[in-house]
């Protein structure tokens, strides 16, 4: 296209506007719409000017490290953040762990202040108990220290049940660093526990071998004359002597006593013969059986002058397992030396002793026990 031409139907392509106070032609032919068009950008043909690069050039350019990196004030701040992120958190870990701290510090405080307010009574108990039977062993045994002693020591009340008198929540102070007390106090239950059964069974062994103590002590050559009384029924061995028939079994012993005496002075067997009639204790046949009748007409006369009624076999004192005395005939009971059962063993006086040394002993493991729980406690009560 050339831009300085004119033809008819064309517009004006040299970029002149046309002049709005001039009359518009009246050509038929000429478009009534006129294109017009601005002149082209300078740079819509730019053409890049090109030039040679020598090789010292292109390796200095190559020489320059292409800048690929994180600005540093990035990281600083990321770190800085980090850092106070990890502050932030560790305080607050430690001001939770030092209240949660605190709380368990006091709860266990307060339990060991409450086991200590039970358990310290019983200690005490347990030092009464020490000194009550070191006055009643002292010296010999003596028979009305003894008669006191059951009641005394019974109104002491120094066992202690871990079950029902600690509470459950003690079981938070197993595990714990500083000391554990449970350990203690499960002893000291255990030790007092055996107390309680030994000294119940040193008062019924004590009564059952009184007379045998004190007659150790005063004689010691009765420890070698023990003597235990078996009771029978005299009928029973009367008939297998004489009338029973090869098949009859061998009879038993009913009872088993402890030999004592035997009443060998006639007033005072007459004395006791005489109420056991009274008594109605035997039917009057066996009141016949029973008397003695001397075939000595001198002899009976003798007796019946005295006003003595005497049996006709002589009567022997005897005690049970509890120590009650009892008085048996001679016919009823058959006489056994106790080395004949046990051989050389421990008599009387030495059971005794040795109950006495036992109570001794576990009194004190159990106040040493109780000296451990005292000061495990103390590892956790805050003043």
């Amino acid at each position: 296209m050339n831009s300085s031409s004119n033809t008819p139907g064309s517009g004006n392509f040299n970029g002149l506007k046309a002049n709005p106070g001039t009359p518009a032609q009246t050509d038929s032919t000429e478009p009534i719409i006129q294109e017009v068009y601005e002149p082209e950008p300078d740079d819509y043909n730019y053409v890049p000017q090109l030039r040679t690069v020598d090789e010292q050039e292109l390796r200095n350019l190559a020489a320059i490290p292409p800048n690929t990196g994180v600005d540093r004030r990035v990281y600083m701040a990321s770190a800085a953040f980090l850092i106070a992120a990890l502050i932030g958190a560790g305080i607050g870990f430690a001001i939770a762990s030092n209240a949660a701290s605190n709380a368990d510090v006091q709860r266990k405080s307060a339990l060991a202040r409450t086991i200590k307010t039970t358990v310290e009574p019983k200690f005490k108990a347990i030092e009464d108990l020490e000194k009550r039977i070191d006055e009643y062993a002292s010296g010999a045994y003596n028979d009305s220290r003894f008669s006191t002693f059951p009641t005394q020591v019974r109104q002491i009340n120094f066992m202690l049940d871990i079950a029902s008198d600690v509470t459950a929540e003690s079981v938070l102070l197993v595990g714990d660093s500083r000391a554990n007390p449970m350990k203690g106090l499960r002893t000291y239950s255990a030790k007092t526990m055996l107390i309680r059964q030994l000294l119940e069974t040193h008062i019924a062994e004590t009564r059952a071998d009184s007379e045998s103590i004190l007659s150790i002590q005063s004689n010691a050559e009765a420890e070698a004359h023990i003597t235990y009384a078996m009771s029978v029924i005299p009928d029973a061995l009367y008939n297998m002597a004489k009338s029973a028939p090869r098949e009859t079994y061998a009879n038993g012993v009913i009872d088993i006593y402890t030999y004592k005496d035997v009443i060998k002075d006639d007033n005072e067997a007459s004395q006791f013969y005489s109420q056991l009639k009274i008594d109605g204790r035997w039917s009057e046949r066996q009141s016949i059986m029973r008397d003695y009748k001397p075939e000595n007409k001198k002899e009976l006369a003798a007796l019946e002058e005295a006003g003595l009624t005497l049996p006709n076999h002589l009567i022997y004192k005897v005690t049970d397992r509890s120590g009650n005395p009892k008085n048996l005939f001679a016919d009823e009971l058959i006489l056994v030396d106790r080395a004949l059962f046990f051989g050389a063993s421990a008599n009387a006086k030495d059971r005794y002793d040795y109950r006495i040394q036992q109570l001794k002993k576990l009194i004190g493991e159990a106040k040493q026990a109780s000296a451990t729980i005292v000061a495990d406690l103390d590892q956790f009560i805050v003043q």
